[in-house]
């Protein structure tokens, strides 16, 4: 699938200066914080032609959908968004959560949708400075691609989700699994994987 990022030039740093941000204004945003909605905020400007920041979704399943993007090949695409900090305080590097039910979900409506339309993981990594995040580098990724590399999930209990199973995986390990290096998405605007698909 040939696909190419509209915009990638715009940063998460961007998007906090617009009037709507740094605010939860979606899906569970009585739990999630302003920066998840910044990054689906840049997720939108991003992938829209038109640079909209207007694409959040109301379902649960994706957080941003943009029609009619710009492919020769494509008429719609879904995108769940994942960021997380570079590295936390004690040293480690931040991880990417990804809830094995929403995944399955979203690959199953990718694997029962037509050809056309694209579903994409938005990978977002960030620095803090002072409270104010600053983008690291983006990477999107086809749901294939991802579900291709997560070889295991974890048992949790959650406040919000109940039980459940997650895979939480550092940005570092993710990328080396998608053959992306640290020093490409720092000097890329932003990390297309979309061309690379794995057969099932």
């Amino acid at each position: 699938m040939r696909y190419r990022i509209p915009n990638p030039e715009v940063k998460l740093e961007r998007i906090r200066e617009i009037p709507s941000a740094n605010q939860c204004g979606g899906r569970g945003q009585s739990t999630a914080a302003s920066r998840g909605y910044n990054v689906e905020r840049l997720a939108s400007a991003v992938l829209d032609p038109e640079s909209s920041i207007d694409n959040l979704s109301d379902e649960n399943l994706y957080d941003v959908y943009v029609d009619e993007p710009l492919s020769p090949h494509a008429d719609s695409i879904y995108v769940e968004c994942k960021s997380c900090v570079y590295r936390y305080p004690s040293g480690g590097y931040g991880r990417f959560r990804i809830w094995e039910d929403n995944h399955l979900k979203f690959l199953n409506k990718k694997e029962s949708s037509s050809d056309d339309h694209i579903f994409a993981y938005f990978f977002v990594v960030y620095t803090v400075k002072h409270g104010i995040e600053k983008e690291v580098g983006k990477v999107l990724v086809p749901v294939l691609h991802v579900d291709h590399v997560l070889d295991w999930w974890t048992y949790i209990e959650h406040d919000t989700m109940g039980e459940t199973w997650v895979r939480d995986i550092s940005w570092h390990l993710l990328f080396k699994k998608l053959s992306v290096t640290p020093e490409e998405i720092a000097d890329e605007d932003a990390i297309n994987l979309m061309s690379i698909l794995y057969e099932r």
